[in-house]
């Protein structure tokens, strides 16, 4: 009997699943290697047309099916059918949930449902399985078998079908060629069978597209492998695993279902650091023209072996790996690859969020670095914890500040700014890792930038001058005693002119006109302050900050309505743009008359950023980047900052430094991957707020700091929010 191939397996499922409404209009959602392959064997279906998470592809074609918009879908169709890797199935399905009233199925036959998703994931069997345990099937088998891709390595993007994205991408950013590559190689990997591996494929390609020189061949071919060697890492336990194999004196084997030839296979072996064995012992589908799904290799490969011997097969994949393995008698071991991690742990609900390339990579980066092991989540039964600041700061905070130091990096070119000012002590870390941005994405433009001394207190008192600025300064908040109001306000000593008051609490606001009364015996002293204060400042802003008229100047702060950047202004008289996570930019903000500003996490018509996903963790972000040095007070005569004494969050600043560097490492991984794209599409960081919309970097910021982690005290130890000039009192941070 002749053997079927996993592409006609699938044909026969969805026609045996899907009989019962063959003659309705049906929508197929997925333009992948999937569709390629099943659309040419239902031609007697109809299928009303194609539907993808990319809107950019409407009125393209998939085997000459149209792709539809999602938007008012059941106009058109009376079902959509999910036609992706199971694992994706539900990622879909809550991408489109909220916008369909047809029914959605799944391609296996099931009605398209969402799980319990607070706690289903704690109850997942897999959470039982450990290292320990895999490694005692290991001590009790003689021959040993590995999957390679998802099991041995990973790649550090979400989905592997992104990176053939990817290199569409690339192909036109770098090679400058205007073709659908990533859809002409699916349609044609069909056309060449389930056994072609990649030099195949991309002969057919040539074949298929005149338009394309040999060379451009030659040349895309080459790109889509050097993409994956940038993208594949070992996940460590396997490999360790692995090499304890190679060493107990055991005989291994790697067995893949797989385009790659043994040449390539060897290559990224290699480049993961891992000691590939003999050819002989590397099984590959396109080499041995059988495959894993089908079963086809699993029955070639026993029949090397005596039923004596005690076979062990290591897999990510339940069918091709675990269930038909076990039918020709080869033990077998499951392990989840990182996106089925993923999809089963507290972080579930972020797979819905990925939409673009960019999407892709970057949550492929955040579980490249939580689930490189695949026993990461046993312990804590499926719920994603952070122990390592590190780590905590690649994930969490390495996202959010990519996005804002890249939108910052193209909004500030647009605009033509000569210089940035990093105000401190926001700016600390933002304006390190900015020339970090500036040195990876170096696209020649002459900017300078440096952190700039600022606070509150420091603004406040250097511009004020007459009597309406100081009852300002008076009256803006403070809570503590009087005594304490003065000596951080003002720099004053109380003395028993004061006595009756000097320990009283106030509440700056509510208790100004009394505070105006009893400050009246030191009202000369403070105006002579803030004179000696305003000179030195000023001295400071020419010489230090550089700041000249003839420049073009940015201001970069966390937010919100830009006090700190509109006394500047004025002190000075030099207008600046101001660059923020987020901003008030209503008209019922005062500033706005004599600023401009922008927020990078802001939307549509919020001009009050009350909707801003950053805005709402506004705490968590102004606990993190902030400074080794207390709040400013003031410049002095030599021109040196004086701050406020150092604090819990200056004391156990280490912690943020840690958080820092993961984050480093995150946007360094983020832009040695996608950096020539950025230059091409730096359109798309440039768009007016109307026009942007909340991106994957905020969602998962917000998301992994509302419930979905764990997050140790030994990290939060280093999180406190202080501000002398509004009181003393520090705030330590909670998860």
């Amino acid at each position: 009997m002749e053997q079927k191939s996993k592409y006609d397996i699938e044909i026969e499922n969805f026609r045996h699943n899907f009989s019962s409404i063959k003659n309705k209009r049906i929508a197929i959602y997925g333009m992948g290697r999937r569709s390629a392959t099943l659309l040419p064997g239902i031609t007697d279906f109809n299928i009303a047309g194609i539907l993808d998470r990319d809107e950019s592809n409407v009125g393209k074609e998939l085997c000459g099916i149209k792709v539809i918009s999602i938007k008012n879908v059941e106009n058109y169709v009376d079902a959509i059918i999910i036609n992706s890797d199971p694992s994706n199935y539900e990622i879909i399905y809550k991408r489109i949930a909220n916008d369909v009233t047809v029914q959605v199925y799944y391609a296996d036959g099931r009605l398209a449902c969402l799980s319990d998703e607070d706690t289903s994931y704690e109850r997942n069997g897999y959470w039982e399985s450990s290292y320990k345990e895999l490694k005692d099937k290991i001590d009790r088998a003689d021959v040993v078998s590995f999957d390679i891709f998802d099991t041995l390595i990973m790649r550090k993007v979400f989905s592997s079908e992104d990176v053939f994205r990817l290199l569409g991408e690339k192909v036109r950013a770098e090679l400058k060629l205007d073709c659908e590559i990533a859809y002409i190689r699916a349609q044609v990997a069909a056309q060449c069978g389930p056994y072609a591996n990649i030099n195949e494929i991309y002969e057919q390609i040539k074949k298929s597209c005149m338009n394309l020189t040999d060379e451009n061949i030659s040349d895309i071919m080459k790109m889509e492998k050097d993409i994956d060697l940038d993208l594949c890492i070992a996940r460590k336990d396997i490999t360790d695993l692995y090499e304890y194999c190679v060493t107990s004196g055991k005989e291994v084997y790697l067995v893949s279902d797989m385009y790659y030839t043994l040449d390539d296979i060897n290559c990224i072996l290699g480049k993961c650091g891992i000691t590939p064995p003999c050819n002989e012992h590397i099984w590959i589908s396109c080499e041995k023209k059988y495959d894993k799904v089908s079963g086809t290799i699993w029955k070639e490969y026993s029949e090397m072996f005596s039923r004596d011997v005690k076979c062990l097969h290591i897999g990510d994949n339940k069918i091709g790996d675990i269930e038909n393995s076990v039918k020709y008698d080869i033990d077998s071991y499951y392990i989840m690859s990182a996106k089925d991690m993923l999809m089963n742990s507290s972080m579930a609900e972020l797979v819905s969020y990925v939409n673009t390339v960019s999407d892709s990579i970057c949550l492929g980066l955040v579980i490249a670095n939580l689930f490189n092991s695949p026993f990461a989540l046993c312990s804590t039964k499926g719920k994603v914890s952070f122990d390592d600041s590190e780590s905590y700061g690649y994930c969490i905070y390495g996202p959010l500040l990519e996005k804002f130091l890249i939108w910052l990096y193209y909004n500030s070119r647009k605009d033509e700014i000569d210089k940035l000012l990093f105000f401190a002590r926001d700016g600390y870390f933002l304006e390190k890792n900015y020339k970090i941005v500036t040195e990876l994405l170096d696209d020649g433009y002459k900017q300078d930038w440096c952190y700039l001394p600022i606070s509150r207190r420091l603004i406040y008192i250097s511009t004020m001058e007459n009597e309406d600025d100081f009852n300002r300064v008076v009256s803006f908040p403070y809570v503590g005693t009087f005594a304490d109001y003065m000596k951080s306000r003002f720099e004053i000593i109380v003395t028993d002119e004061t006595l009756e008051y000097n320990d009283r609490q106030i509440n700056a606001v509510g208790d100004s006109k009394n505070i105006l009364k009893w400050i009246q015996p030191y009202k000369d002293k403070i105006m002579e302050q803030a004179k000696k204060e305003r000179k030195n400042y000023l001295a400071y802003l020419t010489s230090d900050g550089d700041m000249q008229k003839e420049l073009s100047y940015g201001t970069v702060d966390l937010g919100y309505y830009g006090t700190n950047q509109y006394y500047l202004q004025r002190l000075t008289g030099i207008k600046t743009k101001g660059y923020c996570f987020y901003a008030c930019l209503s008209k019922d903000n005062i500033y706005n008359n004599e600023i401009t500003m922008d927020g990078c996490f802001q939307y549509g018509d919020d001009y009050t950023a009350e909707k801003s996903i950053a805005s709402n963790k506004n705490m968590y972000i102004e606990t993190f980047i902030t400074a080794p040095h207390g709040m400013i007070r003031y410049i002095d005569d030599r021109g040196n900052a004086v701050c406020q004494p150092d604090r819990k969050s200056q004391k156990n600043f280490n912690v943020k430094e840690k958080v820092n560097c993961g984050a480093v490492d995150f946007i360094n991984d983020y832009i040695s991957i996608y950096k020539t794209i950025l230059a091409v599409n730096c359109s798309e960081c440039i768009k007016s707020m109307s026009d942007r919309t909340e991106s994957l970097e905020d969602i998962l910021f917000f998301n992994m700091l509302n419930g979905m982690c764990n997050i140790s005290k030994n990290i939060l130890e280093g999180f406190y929010f202080d501000n002398d000039f509004i009181g003393g009192k520090e705030i330590e941070l909670e998860i």
